[in-house]
C-alpha cells in the first residue's frame, strides 16, 4: 500500500491499515492534511459552484494539479478533469493572456519562491501571495481572474511541496490592464486576523519597449539620474516647454500620475 493509500485508509478509518514506516513525516501529515481538504471541498454543496472561488492544489512532487473543483466550470466554461493530472497545468496556463503569463512566470512567481525561501520555516505559514491576469473563457472572451495561494515547503530540504490557492473573477471590479503583485502576511491572535502587505507592485503587460519614442526615454532616464526639468533641457539641447510636453506624454502612455510613478513603472517593464 503507497504512502496516498494509506493516508485515504485513515481518512476513511478503515480498519485494515497496515504499520508503516516513513522516511518523511512531514510529507506524509502533509498529504493527510491535503486528503482533508480536497474531502471537504469535494463535497460543498452543489449550488455553492456558482459562488465559491475555484480552488487548487498543485502537487510539486508530482508536478500535476492533484485537485480542482468543479466550480471553474462556471469561472472559465471548461469541465474541472480538464485542468487535473500532468496536463492540467499546460492547459491552464494556455487560457492565461501571453503577455501576462509572461510578466507572472519572469517576474512575479521567481519573486514569490525567493521571498517564501528566504524565510525561517515557522514563518511561512502565514505568507500569502497574490496576483491578477487575464484568463479565456470557453467563448473566447477574457476574464479578470486573481489568484491568491500559499506554499508549504519542506521544514528541513526547503523543497516545494505544494501550492494551494483560488482563483476569483474579478472582472467586474478591475477594469485596467495592470498586474498587482501583492506579498501579504497574516498575523493572528485570539480574536481577530491582521494582515499586513510585505511587497505590493503593478506591471503594465502591455507596455513594451518600444511604447516610449527614443527620445521620451532619454528624457525620463536624465529625470531618473536625478537631473533637474531644466537641466534635462539644457543637456539636450530643447526648451523647457518641450521637455514639459514629453513628460506629459509619458505620463498618459503610462497611465502614472506623476513621473516619479512613470520611472518606477518604466524601470520594472525594462523600458529604462
Amino acid at each position: 500500500m503507497d504512502h496516498r493509500t494509506f493516508i485515504e485508509a485513515i481518512l476513511h478509518e478503515e480498519n485494515n491499515v497496515p504499520d508503516i514506516t516513513s522516511n518523511d513525516v512531514f510529507r506524509l501529515e502533509q498529504e493527510l492534511e491535503i486528503l482533508r481538504w480536497i474531502h471537504h471541498l469535494k463535497n460543498s454543496p452543489p449550488f455553492l459552484a456558482d459562488i465559491l472561488a475555484c480552488n487548487f492544489i498543485f502537487d510539486y512532487i508530482k508536478s500535476e494539479i492533484i485537485y480542482c473543483s468543479p466550480s471553474i466550470t462556471h469561472l472559465l466554461g471548461f469541465h474541472h478533469e480538464n485542468f487535473t493530472g500532468k496536463t492540467g497545468m499546460g492547459k491552464l496556463i494556455d487560457l492565461v493572456n501571453p503577455n501576462d503569463f509572461k510578466v507572472y512566470n519572469e517576474q512575479i512567481f521567481p519573486k514569490d519562491l525567493q521571498y517564501i525561501k528566504s524565510l525561517p520555516h515557522e514563518d511561512t505559514e502565514g505568507m500569502t501571495f497574490s496576483n491578477n491576469f487575464r484568463m479565456q473563457y470557453s467563448t473566447g472572451l477574457y476574464k479578470t481572474i486573481l489568484m491568491k495561494k500559499c506554499f508549504i515547503l519542506h521544514p528541513e530540504t526547503r523543497q516545494l511541496l505544494y501550492e494551494i490557492g483560488v482563483l476569483i473573477d474579478i472582472s467586474s471590479i478591475k477594469k485596467e490592464l495592470s498586474i498587482t503583485h501583492n506579498i501579504e502576511r497574516i498575523y493572528r491572535n485570539a480574536e481577530v486576523s491582521s494582515l499586513i502587505k510585505v511587497v505590493t507592485e503593478d506591471y503594465f503587460p502591455e507596455m513594451h519597449d518600444s511604447i516610449l519614442s527614443a527620445r521620451e526615454k532619454e528624457i525620463l532616464s536624465h529625470l531618473a539620474k536625478g537631473t533637474k526639468r531644466k537641466e534635462v533641457g539644457v543637456k539636450l539641447y530643447i526648451s523647457d516647454n518641450t521637455v514639459a510636453n514629453h513628460i506629459k506624454t509619458i505620463l498618459r502612455k503610462t497611465h502614472s500620475q506623476n513621473i516619479r510613478e512613470a520611472i518606477d513603472i518604466c524601470k520594472m517593464n525594462g523600458i529604462i
